[in-house]
């Protein structure tokens, strides 16, 4: 799958895009930063899926900022972004509102909690040769 940053899409970017970030909510319901950018959960690779502002580490070897390698998230993914990235074979029978809902060990199946429902995000330096890493940890 393919990711996108939300919170880190440069601000030229983001009102490039706006109109169309508008236009796919009043078609669709979706938002863009919940829906169809990074993918929540505890994941290898891609963007993370922050839950306060972002902040990257710089490589104390070339002073370059690290790439994310990993990330470790209290949840598979929360109230809004179940819609689009939860799996079909997570999701349980409609509930008696209509709408569609997971089963209780898809939302959090490492059973972790951390900081109140944050997450623990490891980077990398790729250019230094000895691979540095780096970590980030916030909460809601």
């Amino acid at each position: 799958m393919t990711e996108y940053p939300s919170w880190d899409l440069p601000e030229e970017l983001y009102d490039v895009l706006r109109g169309r970030f508008e236009a796919l909510l009043a078609e669709t319901g979706l938002r863009y930063s919940y829906h169809l950018a990074e993918a929540p959960g505890i994941k290898l690779g891609g963007y993370p899926g922050w839950t306060q502002e972002p902040v990257w580490p710089d490589c104390e070897g070339c002073g370059g900022r690290m790439e994310h390698l990993l990330t470790v998230a209290s949840w598979e993914f929360d109230g809004e972004s179940w819609r689009t990235w939860l799996p079909d074979e997570d999701r349980a029978d409609e509930n008696e509102s209509g709408s569609r809902r997971w089963r209780r060990d898809a939302h959090n199946p490492a059973e972790l909690c951390l900081g109140d429902a944050g997450g623990v995000y490891v980077f990398e330096c790729r250019i230094c040769p000895e691979r540095p890493i780096g970590h980030w940890f916030d909460c809601s």
